[in-house]
């Protein structure tokens, strides 16, 4: 069982054959599918309907376990959902997506937001990068 179907148990969430192949793919992925990748690594031992892919990352997301990115290329991608927002560097060149390492972004963020006055409560943030 992976991490996502323990809990999607966890939340009460019905462990449908569907769930269990789309929480597979997530797992396994390097990189940041769309439910057309998703339904295609599925399909090749799976045979499943792509709008029930559509269904399964929705409720997912839903139930805040899946993130929905929005990366400029017109499709969203999906991973599982971070403790954390992390900033991404996207190459414009290539289209891939890398998530960067943290190292004190965060710290310095909240730092400037307190010295404007207010408290940083999320953030996001996309580098668009030429290779």
């Amino acid at each position: 069982m992976t991490r996502l179907e323990q809990l999607c148990q966890l939340q009460g969430m019905p462990l449908t054959a569907a769930l269990s192949c789309v929480a597979e793919v997530i797992e396994t992925s390097t990189d940041h599918p769309c439910a057309h990748e998703i339904h295609r690594r599925v399909s090749r031992s799976e045979k499943i309907a792509l709008t029930t892919v559509y269904r399964v990352l929705s409720d997912l997301v839903e139930a805040g376990l899946l993130t929905r990115h929005m990366f400029g290329d017109g499709k969203a991608r999906y991973e599982r959902a971070a403790d954390e927002a992390r900033p991404y560097l996207i190459n414009t060149a290539t289209g891939e997506i890398i998530c960067a390492e943290d190292d004190g972004l965060r710290a310095l963020l909240e730092e400037e937001a307190r010295r404007l006055g207010y408290c940083l409560v999320d953030y996001r943030l996309k580098l668009f990068v030429a290779s």
